[in-house]
This record gives structure tokens, sequence and C-alpha cells, in this order.
């Protein structure tokens, strides 16, 4: 609600402030306004178990998701998406594949030290490369650590962790 004041004979409209006046470390989002309000009416404590419980159940179904990649269309899907990853069409995925794979699916934390670290885990051969059978054997724990990880800063940005 916003609170007029006189000043010097005018009004003066100042707005409530926000969590961004008080140097929160989180940003606001479209879903600012509805996290704030929850905050007063259940305050702090109950909100925070509300959001600990709904982001457990958010990673569960990250993890589901990422489960399905033993399955048959979970295969067909992650084939395709090494041949779309593999842009110089050799059958191996190389750092810079790798990395502007990461790129495109929003893992913009992953930086060069990062990317090499998933590339030497994934290169059971040490060849410098990952073929498709080290691509299958990397990909879910990768994925499931990642989408986790971008959930979180999604929800960051749309307001939710005000």
């Amino acid at each position: 609600m916003e609170e007029t004041k006189p000043v010097n004979n005018k009004r003066v409209v100042k707005k409530p402030s926000t969590s961004n006046d008080k140097k929160s470390p989180h940003k606001d989002g479209i879903f600012s306004p509805v996290v704030l309000t929850a905050k007063q009416i259940l305050g702090d404590e109950q909100l925070n178990k509300i959001r600990a419980k709904v982001i457990s159940l958010h990673s569960d179904v990250i993890s589901s998701f990422v489960d399905t990649y033993d399955s048959a269309l979970g295969k067909v899907i992650a084939q395709q998406f090494f041949v779309i990853m593999d842009k110089n069409k050799d059958g191996k995925l190389d750092e810079e594949e790798i990395a502007n794979a990461f790129q495109n699916l929003g893992f913009d934390w992953l930086k060069e030290k990062q990317v090499k670290g998933i590339l030497a885990r994934a290169d059971a051969n040490n060849d410098g490369v990952v073929d498709f059978t080290e691509y299958l054997d990397e990909l879910p724990k990768t994925l499931r650590t990642n989408l986790i990880k971008l959930a979180k800063k999604n929800g960051g940005d749309l307001g939710f962790l005000v």
C-alpha cells in the first residue's frame, strides 16, 4: 500500500519498501509480491518450511525427469541431443562442444574450469573427448545437478526467494 505525506505543501507518494530496499541478496521478480504477502501472513519460519518442501518436491521432479534417460524415449532424446551437440559430426564431444551445449541449456555458471572437470570425469579412456558411451554414463549426474541449479537460479530471478 502506498503512503502519502505532505512535503512543502505537496503530497509525495512513498512506495512500500521492497526486499531490495533492505539489501536482500535475492532479486525482486514477478512473484515477489505474492511471496512477500505470504511472508507477512505466515511469518518467515512457516514460509521457509513451505519453501523447503516445494524445493524438495521440485528437485524430486527433476530427478525423476533425468531418470527417464534410461527409458526407450529417453535414449532417443539423449542420442538426438548428442547429435545436436556434436557440431563437427565426428561422433565425439570436445570441450568447446560441451561448453556450448551447457550455455545453450542456460548453465551459465559452468565456466572453463568446471567444463574441463566434467570432461575429465566423463572421458573414461582419457583421449580428450567424450564418445557416446561416455556421454551416456555422465549425462544423468551432470544434468540432474545443473537442472537443480538452474531451477534455483530461475526461482531467484522470478522472486520466489525474497
